[in-house]
């Protein structure tokens, strides 16, 4: 009886794989409506949506610093019909700048696909600051010990790229913490705040008018159409931070449904035109991967920001 309730159901489980998805699927998204991460999460559920012929949409969820997203996601059914967007912060930061999570990301998430494998941070200056490159940013920097300051993100992961430099170039350049982004690039382009580090994507426009002068990317290698751009690393090796994004499933969720939804997505984004999306964005994406490459990924970019997080001697709040 027993071994027939067992069969029962795995079959059961297989039909119901078979016939997903027969309603709406949520993909839930940690950030605003109109940021980039949401913008590309957009573009692949629009996609979806259309292989699928069932609705996929995008729910923001912005509440505490995306403790609530990923707590959303990992307490959702196992049904096939909730997705997550997760970032760095759920994969690897989170655990460093909290004391305690209301998510386990090892034990309450399944990994699917690869949406973006790099979105890099830039840091430029403002025109009339007197350094063109990174090594004459450090030199300025060292002959005015916590003068110079630059504007960065106040949630999260945001200020790592800045602290990480300052340890690694043996500077104190000062942050100053925006919660308005906007705000945040204009006071950079009037040179209220002379410095300022944040996404490529956010940069290329100030970049193009001559607004801010760009200095170098966090990324490991140069960015795809920046190629006059060097990376940090070029004079502080060892320096790498960026930004990712994988597609997770509540732990339990059907196998054949993970794989259906990574196999359409590795479609996706190899679409020229996903991809001139994602480089709009200041992003890149070699391909879905695997869910098994994608958990080799996952570990991967943890082991790089325990590293990073742990030199840092960051407290958890």
């Amino acid at each position: 009886m027993l071994l027939a309730a067992a069969v029962l159901s795995a079959a059961a489980t297989h039909a119901q794989a078979r016939d997903w998805p027969e309603r709406p699927v949520r993909l839930i998204a940690p950030v605003s409506s109109g940021t980039a991460l949401d913008t590309i999460l957009r573009v692949v559920a629009d996609r979806l949506s259309k292989a699928f012929g069932t609705t996929f949409y995008v729910e923001n969820i912005v509440a505490g610093v995306g403790l609530v997203a990923a707590q959303t996601a990992a307490r959702a059914e196992p049904d096939g019909y909730t997705f997550y967007l997760a970032g760095v912060g759920v994969i690897a930061a989170d655990r460093h700048l909290f004391k305690s999570l209301p998510y386990d990301p090892d034990r309450d998430f399944m990994p699917i696909a690869v949406i973006y494998d790099n979105s890099a941070f830039a840091i430029a200056v403002h025109p009339d600051v007197p350094a063109r490159s990174i090594p004459e940013l450090i030199a300025l920097a060292k002959t005015q010990p916590g003068k110079l300051s630059y504007a960065t993100g106040s949630v999260g992961v945001l200020g790592i790229p800045g602290e990480w430099f300052n340890k690694l170039a043996g500077t104190d350049i000062l942050a100053v913490p925006y919660r308005n982004a906007s705000q945040m690039l204009q006071d950079a382009a009037a040179g209220i705040t002379p410095m300022i580090i944040t996404t490529i994507g956010a940069l290329a426009p100030l970049k193009e008018a001559n607004r801010l002068r760009v200095l170098a990317v966090t990324s490991a290698q140069r960015f795809p159409g920046w190629a006059d751009v060097p990376t940090v690393g070029e004079t502080l090796p060892g320096y790498r931070v960026v930004g990712i994004g994988i597609l997770v499933a509540p732990a339990a969720t059907s196998r054949e449904i993970v794989q259906r939804l990574n196999r359409e997505i590795d479609r996706i984004v190899r679409e020229p035109e996903v991809v001139q999306q994602l480089y709009t964005l200041g992003m890149t994406n070699s391909g879905a991967g695997t869910p098994e490459s994608v958990a080799e990924f996952m570990r991967a970019e943890r082991e790089n920001l325990d590293h990073v997080l742990s030199s840092l001697n960051i407290t958890p709040q």
